[in-house]
């Protein structure tokens, strides 16, 4: 049987970056903007493929941050408030205007709007996830940003193709 001492025990706990720490911080607001980017498809559009993407969107990224939000706690940071009106600086956001203009649009100029958007605003996180694939050091990170780039750029893909 092994044993762990301190200085072991305190190398696991804080086997991590700033990059991993940075990534759950900055995808959490990302994650939950593309939730409200979903949430925006009931009542707006009857597409099969647009609902469907969109229920897909709120199950994967609330299960994601979940996951992150439990990490920045063992951590002991701080996980992002919701409803922090700052998060729409940060790159790769959507802006108050351009979610305004999603909410006047309903049927085939809501989809083909929001798939337009959705489309790059996917692309910034995969910008986001290469980033820590790179710099993390948090296995459990590494592994969340790979599955990410990995399903967005499908997502990516199939949108470009429903926009062709």
């Amino acid at each position: 049987m092994t044993t762990v001492t301190p200085v072991q025990a305190v190398g696991l706990a804080g086997d991590r970056a700033d990059a991993d720490v940075r990534f759950s911080q900055e995808m959490i607001p990302h994650h939950r903007q593309t939730i409200q980017l979903a949430d925006l498809v009931d009542g707006r559009s009857e597409n099969p493929y647009v609902r469907d993407l969109a229920a897909k969107i709120k199950k994967d990224e609330s299960a994601d941050i979940d996951l992150m939000s439990g990490w920045l706690r063992s951590w002991k940071v701080e996980v992002p408030a919701e409803g922090d009106q700052a998060v729409h600086d940060m790159p790769g956001m959507l802006s108050a205007t351009q979610i305004s203009s999603l909410e006047r649009r309903s049927g085939a100029a809501f989809d083909k709007l929001w798939l337009s958007v959705l489309g790059k605003h996917l692309n910034s996180g995969v910008q986001m996830a290469q980033v820590v694939i790179a710099l993390g050091r948090h296995r459990p990170t590494t592994r969340l940003a790979e599955k990410m780039v990995t399903a967005q750029r499908a997502q990516i893909a199939e949108i470009g193709e429903r926009l062709a």
